[in-house]
């Protein structure tokens, strides 16, 4: 007789904000932190949080709790309240974890993303923090000795706005140091010295034309997440059911 493979449910959460993506390759938690390692590595995962609104949060909640209940043993204990679901942060948004081991069985798994259009993009795309996104995760039932019963199982990512990558430096801040927004600096190996002698030397350089003013071009507009929630009356008395 063989296993049957347990059936999960499947769940798409819309206009979610990426939180500490890693999911362009491999990563393991080691000295207090995750590095890229193999997919075939001990503790190998592609991990990623969600930061969510209440809105989005409670149907979530919701479900995951459905999907426990359904198919959790009968000595399991009870769905954890959301506030052990998920984490809040200070500014009152909702965090949820998923992951996904990056092999099962000596097989490599993949998460696949997509743009906004549906075109696929390369796997070692990289996500960075801030992006709207759209996810699709399978959730997980498990024996709630330590968690809440339920993994969201990272699948899918369809990138609806992408964030600039944030480069951030090593170093303190020094006050009464070099300030290049408010000085300046030389763009070129010519010194501003170098150039007050060339100017002295050539004629006085003819008055320019003005230029035609451009009119600038209207940004790119920036949906909100509620663009892609499907926000309706019933959001009105919205509520965890716990």
């Amino acid at each position: 007789m063989t296993d049957k493979k347990p059936k999960y449910a499947s769940y798409i959460v819309t206009g979610a904000t990426a939180l500490y993506p890693r999911i362009d390759k491999p990563y393991k938690f080691e000295n207090n932190g995750r590095i890229p390692c193999a997919a075939t590595d001990d503790g190998a995962e592609y991990t990623m949080s969600l930061v969510l609104t209440r809105e989005q949060a409670v149907p979530l909640y919701n479900a995951m709790k459905k999907a426990y209940e359904e198919g959790k043993e009968p000595k399991w204990k009870d769905f954890p309240p959301s506030d052990e679901v998920f984490d809040i942060n200070d500014k009152g948004e909702y965090i949820a974890k998923t992951k996904l081991k990056c092999a099962f069985n000596g097989e490599p798994t993949s998460i696949l993303q997509f743009d906004s259009g549906n075109n696929k993009l390369p796997s070692d795309f990289l996500l960075t923090g801030g992006s709207k996104i759209n996810v699709l995760v399978s959730l997980v039932v498990y024996d709630p000795k330590n968690g809440s019963g339920i993994s969201l199982r990272l699948r899918q990512v369809q990138v609806i706005d992408y964030a600039p990558l944030k480069v951030k430096s090593a170093f303190d801040t020094i006050e009464g140091g070099f300030n290049s927004t408010a000085e300046g600096f030389a763009t070129d190996i010519e010194t501003p010295a170098d150039k007050a002698a060339e100017a002295e030397e050539v004629d006085e350089p003819k008055p320019k034309k003005a230029k035609t003013a451009v009119k600038a071009k209207p940004q790119a507009e920036t949906k909100n997440v509620e663009d892609y929630d499907e926000v309706t009356e019933a959001l009105e008395n919205l509520d965890f059911d716990e």
